[in-house]
């Protein structure tokens, strides 16, 4: 099966000629649609960056990004973004604020709107402004808005991250019956700093070096869907794939102090 999403020798910079800070280095990964994509690596490793990239928000410095073949110039309805920090107007009611997405891409009433509400659980809340919700309600909007637009592309840079274990829980089932949800298949990239969330919800899981981000390993998740967390977090073979995974992040860290300190580490 042909890639959806290629990523080929990408490297990115930023500043001026005279100051660049390498981001990114050579990264290359192709993703298969419909596939779940999950992304780990120390902080400033460069996974925010990849998104900003493949949601065309920014240029590579070399390398090429394709979608379906066709090289990414610049952001699209083809690729929806979820952001950590909710990103919903602030002035438009929780319904206004996915009305408005629909209507980027076709004509759509408020009652289409509203059953996206209504698959995240929060119809009651249709007249709420995103103030007025919880930081869980407000991302769960904001999942819906992604969602609503259809897109064949979800980039999601640390969706999770500001919610309580608990709404970080029900969000992550949340995501995965919409994953599938649709009469067309969905491609998910989505960063996390949490292992057992990337274990949880990826077909396989990109692990970056420290900056300037390169891809260490990309590591095929083995479990069968759906998964059951109680019974994972006792299973021996994800026990052992999870600390394989953090001995991996622990490694590239203590390397990474030692470069920095020129010693023996911590």
């Amino acid at each position: 099966m042909e890639a959806l999403l290629q990523l080929e020798a990408v490297s990115l910079a930023y500043g001026n000629s005279a100051s660049n800070r390498l981001v990114l280095s050579d990264v290359t990964v192709d993703v298969k649609e419909g596939e779940f994509i999950t992304v780990v690596g120390p902080s400033g490793c460069g996974k925010s960056s990849t998104i900003g990239l493949l949601a065309g928000l920014l240029t590579p410095t070399s390398g090429t990004i394709r979608l379906q073949g066709t090289p990414i110039t610049g952001p699209g309805p083809d690729r929806a973004v979820v952001f950590q920090d909710y990103s919903l107007f602030p002035w438009m009611t929780a319904l206004d604020n996915i009305h408005f997405a629909l209507q980027q891409v076709r004509k759509a009433t408020r009652e289409e709107a509203l059953q996206y509400l209504h698959l995240v659980g929060l119809s009651e809340a249709k007249e709420k402004y995103p103030g007025e919700l919880s930081g869980g309600m407000r991302q769960r909007v904001a999942i819906a808005r992604a969602f609503a637009v259809d897109a064949p592309v979800y980039l999601m840079d640390e969706p999770f991250g500001a919610v309580d274990a608990k709404n970080r829980i029900y969000l992550q089932d949340l995501l995965l019956r919409l994953w599938k949800t649709g009469e067309h298949s969905k491609t998910i990239f989505l960063v996390t700093h949490d292992i057992d969330e990337a274990l949880y919800l990826g077909d396989r899981i990109i692990i970056f070096t420290p900056s300037p981000g390169r891809i260490r390993r990309i590591v095929e998740v083995p479990f069968t869907r759906p998964r059951t967390r109680a019974y994972l977090v006792h299973d021996p073979a994800y026990i052992q794939l999870r600390n394989e995974i953090l001995s991996l992040l622990q490694d590239d860290l203590i390397g990474e102090l030692e470069l920095v300190e020129g010693g023996s580490g911590i």
